[in-house]
């Protein structure tokens, strides 16, 4: 392609790379260009037709939260309107318990705001749960706890540590306790499963609590990660989904990135940065075209890319680099299947209890210990598949039942989504066999808690699996669906490394993001927080500044209006 010129050059076109340039034309007034290898943007904000014609399920990006998008809502106020909205299933969350036949279903926000629904089936199992989940429930939707969660979501990692919002996150710490959570050294330091055998009496809450943990890509033996238990326990109503498919939101992205004259290059993939005197000047493109930036550019790729391919070890500290080498990621390498059906599963278990049939983040369970999910997780740090098919402990959905847009009439899509090997444990031939045996093994699971998800109702399947992942290669070596794994010392001010938390690298005017910082999700955080870091850095355009959309009071009212728009919804039978 030509040589040209922007103001801001963004490599890589996925969710972050479209949130940042959204900020860069809109607050900054920039010219942007955002060079992409592959042929469509939205990178994890994927949606295809696959498993059959017709049939359109999510590739990457499912789950949505309503936070999300909070700062995007507010900055750009047409999002919504482009299709960058979310929606909800009757029960956001559950799980079958194959030998008893019993079933857990978390009503969500939209069908259950108050949650007494929910608690009324939480104490079938635990009245203390029950009661429990109540007052758990009044301190998360709090706006004190709200702004904390808004605190530590949406600051880069210097920001966390500002003074006014440690004060606000220790101010909500009286409010946990009074719950009945006490947030002691223990909880702090202890593994996903141990704190929720603490917080919870009943193994069929503990389950889904810690189930919805592995989904987030985090080990449950793992100790250092209990406190992400009240977090993953008090958001269950809150798991939602995009209207039409995650791939809507960036297509809303898109919308206001034209309008505002954002050019985008696709088929171009970028072999390095343009290093000038200590500074980033451009980015040379693996065709030997070179594209100039007269004020900044974004990298949105791996850690890894970044360091050993785009810049060179060289401009880095040594210690910097061997820490970026070091980073893990085996662990959150997940199969992710989907299937054309003629019908929509039938649970038996909605004898016990018929909303299950309508659940969108459902585990299905030989029983009802969550020791099934550490030990799938025992087996994934191993690379061996298959574990023993006890504990395999898949989530399943199927999104058509409530969205109609993903199926041709009268038909339904479901997927699934369920730890795996690290690409790299197998050879491709050893993959092939493995995709065609997972999807047996688990229809014949599924077909024992839904007698009608056998092969007769199924259409067509979409086998994507850790080696399909590496088709993106911010994804590689491993196919880890998070870029690299959500450990403890890979989380928050150490994501991906203490000294590139705040986006800032050691050449000027280059500044870096993507699923590889802060808190990895298809959501805005991590490109906010670096728009953060470099409107400060280049005096740019703050509109957490203006009158009214200060943070993080704003961005708690912009979650609270996503909530009023999914109850107003319920309320009109939509």
């Amino acid at each position: 392609m030509p040589d040209q010129t922007f103001d801001a050059v963004i490599i890589g076109g996925g969710s972050k790379a479209l949130y940042v340039a959204m900020y860069l034309v809109r607050y900054a007034g920039m010219t942007v260009g955002v060079f992409e290898k592959r042929h469509e943007l939205g990178g994890g904000l994927a949606t295809e037709e696959i498993a059959a014609p017709g049939f359109r399920g999510n590739t990457h990006a499912v789950i949505q939260l309503p936070w999300y998008y909070a700062p995007l809502w507010r900055d750009f106020p047409e999002f919504w309107d482009y299709g960058a909205q979310l929606d909800q299933h009757l029960c956001s969350d559950g799980a079958i318990f194959r030998k008893d036949q019993t079933c857990l279903a978390i009503y969500s926000d939209k069908h259950d705001m108050s949650q007494e629904r929910t608690a009324k089936e939480i104490a079938r199992f635990s009245q203390r749960d029950a009661e429990k989940w109540l007052k758990l429930r009044k301190v998360w939707l709090g706006d004190a706890m709200q702004r904390t969660q808004m605190d530590l979501l949406f600051n880069p990692a210097e920001g966390r540590a500002d003074p006014k919002v440690l004060e606000r996150s220790v101010a909500v710490y009286p409010e946990f306790l009074e719950a009945g959570f006490n947030i002691d050294s223990l909880v702090l330091t202890g593994s996903n499963i141990r704190v929720a055998r603490e917080f919870w009496e009943s193994p069929e809450l503990q389950y889904c609590a810690v189930r919805f943990n592995l989904s987030s890509a985090f080990d449950v033996n793992q100790p250092g990660l209990g406190f992400v238990m009240i977090g993953s326990s008090a958001c269950l109503p809150d798991i939602s989904f995009a209207r039409g498919g995650t791939h809507q939101v960036a297509h809303a992205a898109h919308q206001i990135l034209v309008a505002g004259g954002c050019k985008f290059f696709t088929h171009c993939e970028v072999d390095k940065v343009i290093v000038d005197n200590g500074a980033a000047k451009g980015i040379r493109l693996k065709d030997g075209s070179e594209i100039k930036a007269r004020k900044l550019v974004v990298s949105t790729l791996s850690p890894q890319q970044l360091v050993f391919g785009l810049i060179g070890r060289e401009h880095f500290d040594r210690d910097v680099a061997r820490r970026v080498e070091l980073l893990e990621s085996r662990f959150a390498c997940l199969m992710w299947y989907s299937f054309a059906i003629r019908e929509a599963p039938n649970y038996e278990a909605a004898a016990f209890n018929p909303d299950i049939n309508d659940c969108f983040w459902l585990g299905l369970a030989e029983d009802a210990d969550p020791e099934h999910i550490a030990r799938e997780c025992l087996w994934s740090r191993l690379g061996k598949w298959p574990p023993p098919i006890e504990d395999y402990c898949p989530v399943v959905w199927c999104h058509s039942v409530v969205d109609s847009s993903f199926a041709p009439p009268g038909y339904h899509i479901a997927s699934n989504e369920q730890i795996g090997p690290p690409a790299t444990a197998y050879t491709e031939r050893g993959w092939l066999e493995i995709k065609r045996k997972y999807a047996e093994d688990l229809i014949s699971i599924w077909q024992k808690h839904a007698p009608n998800m056998n092969w007769d109702n199924i259409i067509g399947c979409d086998y994507n699996t850790p080696y399909d992942a590496l088709r993106t290669m911010n994804r590689a070596p491993h196919g880890n669906m998070n870029v690299i794994d959500h450990d403890p010392f890979q989380f928050f001010e150490n994501r991906p490394t203490p000294e590139l938390a705040n986006h800032r690298t050691p050449i000027k005017n280059l500044y870096a993001t993507g699923a590889g910082w802060h808190m990895p999700t298809s959501g805005s955080s991590e490109a906010y927080n670096c728009y953060k870091i470099i409107a400060k850095d280049m005096n740019l355009g703050k509109p957490w500044e203006e009158p009214g959309k200060e943070d993080p009071d704003s961005l708690v009212e912009q979650v609270n209006l996503l909530l009023r728009r999914l109850q107003r919804a319920s309320n009109r039978g939509d």
